[in-house]
């Protein structure tokens, strides 16, 4: 017994549509698998600039304390050459 026309061709577009979906949805999780691999990507990649900003604020830090150590050192120095300048009489004008 065969089935009526009408019949075949709604279940043919039933199959179609079926089709279309499941190709479209296809398509999707690829696309989502890509964007979660290109997250991972770019989480990696924070990851390390945040490791590198660290680090660099640790060396800026350690040189920052080189430099004021230094500047206290001549800060001294130039006190001490002011305290040696005052010992020192000053020459008397000449006549």
């Amino acid at each position: 017994m065969a089935l009526p026309r009408r019949t075949v061709l709604i279940w043919g577009g039933l199959v179609l549509v079926v089709v279309g979906l499941a190709v479209a949805l296809a398509a999707v999780g690829s696309q989502l698998d890509t964007s979660k691999l290109d997250q991972q990507d770019l989480e990696s990649e924070v990851e390390e600039l945040e490791q590198e900003v660290d680090a660099l604020s640790e060396e800026r830090d350690m040189l920052q304390g080189q430099v004021d150590d230094q500047l206290k050192s001549i800060e001294q120095l130039k006190v001490e050459l002011d305290r040696s300048r005052g010992q020192v009489a000053p020459a008397a004008p000449a006549q």
